[in-house]
């Protein structure tokens, strides 16, 4: 069995066991089964997915989440950290947003984004790079724009499902429980995430992160 490496609980294994209906020994178990340590983090990736695949919409998504928060917990990774050795940065919140109203949303997130990063010490020290542009798929309204020292950062828009996970399965545990007001009042919810990639440090990526939640709480 896994020695649990890390001190930390990682970040993604409550919302993985509420969205797989699984608890997370099973799906280390899983992991252990196939290989465990001695496998690459694609071939990790391969192995849980048919385990995840028919509880769960988008399993290819949450098999390399899954996979994350396995190597974080044999030591392999710490939280935050890809499997390229960079690290991203991430905050989401949950929001009362009708179809019509999503691109706006996007449109000012960005706009709240790019203008914290150009002031006083940026995002995480991180200014931006690039003019942005958005596009649109049929379940995410983007918002994307480059940053210093070969940082990005990603504004996406989505619906959120009654229940409270997002429709293209994305949503977190901490997203799902911002989410209780507006589903008591019955209001159409979209689900709005800031995501910074590219990042060079564990330290940057905590100082990114208080930037967007600062971002987030001024929406």
């Amino acid at each position: 069995m896994a020695e649990n490496r890390n001190e930390e609980v990682p970040e993604r294994v409550r919302a993985i066991e509420a969205a797989t209906g699984l608890p997370w020994q099973v799906i280390v178990d899983a992991f252990e089964a196939a290989g465990g340590e001695a496998l690459t983090h694609g071939r990790l990736a391969e192995a849980i997915h048919p385990v995840i695949a028919e509880r769960i919409g988008n399993a290819g998504w949450w098999a390399q989440g899954a996979t994350v928060a396995y190597e974080q917990q044999i030591g392999r990774r710490v939280a935050g950290q890809s499997s390229r050795g960079d690290f991203q940065g991430s905050a989401t919140r949950t929001l009362p947003a009708e179809t019509s109203d999503r691109a706006e949303l996007r449109d000012r997130a960005g706009a709240a984004v790019q203008a914290a990063a150009e002031a006083g010490s940026g995002l995480g020290g991180l200014r931006p790079d690039g003019e942005p542009r958005t596009s649109d798929t049929p379940k995410r309204l983007y918002w994307r724009c480059g940053l210093s020292d070969g940082a990005k950062i990603q504004v996406s828009v989505e619906e959120k499902a009654p229940g409270g996970a997002a429709r293209g399965g994305t949503g977190g545990a901490a997203a799902a429980a911002e989410a209780g007001s507006a589903r008591a009042a019955g209001t159409s919810r979209a689900l709005l995430a800031l995501t910074v990639t590219g990042l060079a440090t564990a330290a940057q990526r905590e100082a990114v992160r208080t930037d967007l939640k600062r971002v987030l709480a001024e929406l």
